[in-house]
């Protein structure tokens, strides 16, 4: 199968990149090239250019940083949603497929739970900009929007999860609660739902707040970094956060690991914690 990713330069997309590129052809994009295809998804004809020969289209690509979208609307629109409409005459008039990795933060956590028929409802413009290129993929017939919620691991291209550990005190929020995913899950359970059209969600089998996830990764490497706890209160009001983002699917059985087994592969069987 060949390939085309949008966007492998980032956290989610370098990982994608190498992973599906042991069973597939895969080719990368990426606005500032640095060995991957340089790539500015505005310019359309490029766009067009490149789509053709590939069977499926993953886009990872966009603006990511909640704050900064919040800050700066237009830009997010202009990353995130404007290229949408062109992106995907191009992936149709190809014969390809289009996956859409999109959020949970396309909903506004006053749920118990959100399942793929949940209406969508953001609360801040990261939320909304990804809503509205989803409603673009969704318009059209034969693509897939994968709904993931925060994604933690190492990447090939950072390793800024873990090396915040490095640091002597971090801040993490008690009161916003998700189910994360452990990033070298994510390949193979994406491959897995190739065939599926429409919306679905990937996430982790565990609900845990930012903080107890902080707190365990903090133990399980062993480091001396406190972990301050923050809540909306505490926290800088740089954007409107959702608060309990639960992803459960009716579409499908799959999960990523739970957050002990996720750990152990990432860092290594537990280890008594230093004292504080």
């Amino acid at each position: 199968m060949r390939i085309l990713i949008l966007g492998a330069s980032g956290f989610v997309g370098s990982a994608l990149f190498v992973q599906l590129a042991g069973d597939h052809e895969v080719v990368g994009t990426s606005r500032r090239g640095g060995g991957l295809v340089p790539l500015d998804l505005a310019d359309a004809d490029a766009v067009r250019a490149l789509v053709g020969g590939f069977d499926v289209v993953v886009h990872t690509a966009g603006l990511v940083d909640l704050a900064a979208a919040q800050r700066d609307p237009d830009a997010a629109y202009a990353t995130n949603v404007a290229p949408m409409s062109a992106l995907l005459d191009a992936v149709d008039d190809a014969g390809a497929k289009l996956v859409y990795l999109s959020t949970d933060n396309v909903f506004d956590g006053t749920r118990e739970s959100y399942d793929e028929t949940a209406l969508r409802s953001p609360i801040n413009v990261y939320g909304c900009t990804k809503a509205a290129a989803e409603q673009r993929v969704l318009q059209r017939d034969g693509h897939l929007v994968i709904r993931l919620p925060l994604v933690y691991g190492r990447s090939p291209a950072s390793d800024k999860f873990l090396a915040r550990f490095t640091a002597p005190v971090v801040e993490a929020r008690t009161d916003i609660v998700g189910t994360p995913l452990y990033l070298p899950a994510l390949a193979p359970l994406l491959v897995e739902l190739l065939d599926e059209t429409g919306v679905v969600h990937l996430a982790g089998v565990e609900p845990i707040s930012r903080y107890d996830l902080m707190v365990r990764v903090r133990d399980r490497l062993g480091a001396a970094t406190r972990i301050v706890p923050t809540d909306i209160d505490s926290a800088p009001p740089d954007c409107p956060r959702p608060r309990r983002l639960i992803l459960r699917s009716v579409c499908h059985p799959h999960t990523g690991p739970d957050v002990d087994a996720a750990l152990t592969d990432l860092i290594g069987p537990a280890r008594t914690p230093p004292a504080r």
